[in-house]
């Protein structure tokens, strides 16, 4: 009984104007009623363009109108049911008449329970809700200048200006369902709240601020209405399409009514529910499988393209496509756990995952050893072209091993056919260490000019390097054979003027005319010319057998001499041991030449004596027998002192042999040997007193030291103890320093060697390992 009594305890007044504009046919429609408990409103703008447009919008408000009398209600329900009721009833007439087969019409419906509203439209009529004076609320258009709004790409106030406002997405009439835009909520109102409804041709020519502005002048509805239709008839268009104003003022409302639900059986509620999970489950998993799908394939793509890098040999790249694959196979993983994890399979899923990423990381691994093999290969191939034969070796023997162990792309690699190259090369690399220590060998003998080990190591040298293909040495050494003969000339040159300068000192200088033999003899025997040095051996020879037999011949005339002093000629003596000084001067042999004068001060003294003897033949013959005795006593010294003059000969004999010796032995490069001979005859000149004979065997001792240290400096560097190496230089060079009378050129080579060891003594060990 309340429920009939709503219309009674409410008050809403519906004012409307509906006119042509400039058009000859008014194409709008509107309608009204108020039940006991609900009333609706309809108005409905049919398009200009198309015949039937006043059809097809009467055709819409009567069958809302009429869909709403029979079945009243308030919820968003009955709003679709009627909007798609009347949507189908323009349908039904376009079909019945092909004239009327293009007709459509904007829709727009309102419905209340005289305390609320409830509102639907399609198409581009409008609904105003005004409050206070002002506009509380206003629906939006299917339009696409409604939708360049909703995109932000259009102000809402320039709408009507818009040359695409009348442009619907959608319309009453479409061949497709329509989806009318229904409020969500119901819209409570309060006492003296306003609805205008209007059509295009109204709002296109109307501000909102007009309305508002209008509705504050004016108390009276209806002069509002007819205030805001001068408005439209007054605007600047040339046209003002049809139009109309329908004014609801709610002056009292009745008490609130909920809204009715539509109850449907909880079973198909359940039914619905399920099948929609259902649908969502299946498309989920479908999507799902979809996606695993396509990371599947972009994950078999990165693994066929790390293949073919490897194929290439870009290690690099195939890395990175690699590690991009498993990437791909991460997002595989199925994170969900508990009954979701369950229905999705997230443990075998995942258990099969980690074995695709397993098997690239194996891949990976492999990748890398193959990587570091072919880079081995290339470190080997550069230390093997500059000559680095023992690292290269080990790089080489690195590549082998990984290589030999590599299953993976073996074949497309070429695996065995590297693999014999790598052999052929491992296998070379001791012979070309060996042809790079020989062609070091013949260096070291160019530098000391044996000119003919030099060749004999550089030709064992280039049959190596020819065995083993390396050309590009062979060329380098065959330049070096050819080095050899110009070096060869230049110092045979330097040898026949070496000769030549000996040949001069022969007759004036014997002993450096002999030294000057034995440095060119060496130089020959350098040069390997056997019958050149056997020419000066045999020089050599005569001048050592010219000086014995002068010495013999100087020796000789002493002895006669004194055998003539003792016979009591001393004036013969004399002449004899002038005769003897001056070979022994010419041989050199200040010793023997000052021996010889003491011979001679004896001799005149016996002269002297002998004249007195004649003189005192007149004196007693007591003093005779005393002047006898002193001349016995003087005679026993005079052959005492021959007795020690002959003893002398003989040790200066001997002396000159052990020179001789160690000379030879010198010249042999028996250095200790010499020495030792020198050391001899040192002793025995010593012991006569022959410093000039001992100063000159002093030189030689020392000079032979020289020698001696430096060549046990080389042996000690050739085997790299480079300390001993040192010392041995520093002692060559301070015996050369103290010898004296040695060439520049000797100092300097020592100087040389002895600065080499020193850089070896003071470098680091990873100096050596660099």
């Amino acid at each position: 009984m309340w429920e009939n009594m709503r219309k009674e305890e409410a008050k809403f007044e519906t004012r409307f104007i509906s006119n042509l504009g400039t058009q000859e046919k008014n194409n709008d429609y509107f309608g009204y009623v108020q039940l006991d408990n609900y009333a609706i409103w309809a108005v409905a703008d049919g398009f200009d363009e198309e015949e039937g447009a006043d059809v097809a919008a009467r055709i819409a408000v009567e069958a809302a109108v009429e869909y709403f009398m029979l079945t009243p209600g308030f919820n968003t329900k009955i709003l679709k049911e009627i909007t798609e009721y009347a949507h189908s009833k323009v349908v039904e007439k376009q079909e019945e008449n092909e004239r009327f087969s293009l007709m459509h019409t904007s829709l727009l419906i309102v419905i209340s329970n005289y305390h609320s509203i409830l509102w639907a439209n399609v198409g581009n009529t409008r609904l105003y809700h005004l409050r206070d004076g002002f506009i509380f609320f206003q629906t939006k258009d299917d339009s696409i200048s409604q939708l360049l709004v909703n995109d932000e790409a259009l102000d809402i106030r320039d709408i009507k200006q818009h040359r695409q406002r009348n442009d619907l997405t959608q319309a009453v009439g479409d061949y497709i369902k329509v989806k009318p835009n229904i409020s969500k909520n119901p819209v409570i109102l309060q006492e003296g709240d306003i609805l205008l409804m209007t059509t295009m041709g109204a709002w296109e020519n109307l501000d909102e601020s007009e309305i508002e502005t209008e509705l504050s002048k004016i108390d009276n509805r209806q002069q509002w209405l007819k205030s805001l239709e001068n408005k439209i008839m007054a605007t600047s268009r040339k046209e003002v399409e049809n139009y109309t104003l329908v004014s609801v003022v709610a002056e009292q409302l009745a008490s609130p009514e909920k809204i009715k639900k539509n109850k449907k059986p909880l079973i198909i509620k359940i039914i619905i529910i399920s099948a929609v999970l259902l649908i969502i489950l299946l498309s989920m998993s479908l999507w799902s499988m979809k996606k695993r799908s396509n990371i599947e394939k972009t994950a078999l793509g990165y693994q066929k393209q790390a293949e073919e890098s490897i194929v290439k040999k870009d290690f690099n790249n195939s890395l990175d496509e690699l590690n991009l694959a498993i990437g791909e196979y991460d997002k595989l993983h199925i994170k969900s756990r508990g009954i979701i994890g369950f229905f999705k399979g997230a443990k075998g899923k995942n258990r099969d995952t980690d074995g695709k990423i397993n098997e690239i990381k194996l891949r990976i691994e492999q990748t890398e050893k193959l990587q570091k093999a072919f880079q081995d290969i290339n470190d080997g191939n550069q230390l093997y072209n500059s000559g680095d034969y023992e690292q290269a070796s080990r790089k080489y023997q690195s590549a082998k091993f990984t290589l030999e162990q590599n299953t993976y792309k073996r074949d497309e690699l070429n695996t065995d056919d590297i693999l014999t190259i790598l052999n052929s090369r491992i296998d070379a690399t001791p012979k070309l260490m060996e042809a790079k220590s020989l062609e070091k060998n013949g260096d070291e003998a160019m530098a000391r000019s044996d000119f003919a080990t030099a060749k004999s190591k550089y030709d064992d040298a280039i049959n190596i390097y020819l065995t083993n293909g390396k050309a590009d040495y062979v060329i380098n050494l065959e330049r070096k054979m050819e080095g050899i003969s110009e070096q060869q000339q230049t110092a045979y040159n330097g040898a026949l003027l070496t000769e030549n300068r000996a040949d001069m000192l022969s007759a004036s200088n014997p002993d450096s005319s002999r030294e000057t033999y034995y440095e060119a003899r060496r130089m020959y025997q350098l040069l390997g010319d056997k019958v050149k040095t056997g020419e000066v051996d045999n020089k050599i020879q005569e001048i050592n057998a010219r000086q014995l037999a002068d010495l013999q011949t100087a020796n000789n005339l002493i002895q006669e001499g004194l055998s003539l002093l003792n016979s009591g000629n001393p004036v013969m003596a004399i002449a004899n041991f002038n005769k003897a000084k001056l070979i022994y001067n010419k041989l050199g042999d200040s010793g023997n030449s000052r021996s010889t004068d003491e011979y001679i001060k004896q001799a005149h003294t016996f002269v002297k004596i002998e004249d007195h003897t004649k003189q005192l033949e007149q004196q007693s013959k007591e003093e005779l027998a005393v002047k006898q005795q002193e001349i016995d006593k003087k005679n026993a010294a005079i052959a005492e002192e021959m007795r020690k003059a002959e003893e002398r000969n003989q040790k200066i004999i001997l002396a000159g042999d052990l020179k001789n010796k160690g000379d030879e032995l010198a010249f042999a490069e028996r250095y200790i040997e010499s020495i030792d001979k020198y050391e001899e005859a040192k002793k025995l000149y010593t012991e006569l007193d022959l410093k000039g004979e001992t100063e000159y065997l002093e030189y030689k001792i020392k000079r032979n030291e020289g020698y001696l240290y430096e060549l046990q400096g080389d042996q000690a560097y050739k085997a790299k103890k480079w300390i001993d190496a040192e010392q041995k230089y520093k002692m060559s060079a301070d015996s050369f320093d103290k010898a004296g009378d040695i060439s520049e050129e000797v100092k300097s080579r020592v100087e040389k060697k002895l600065a080499k060891a020193t850089r070896k003594v003071n470098k680091r060990w990873w100096q050596f390992w660099k």
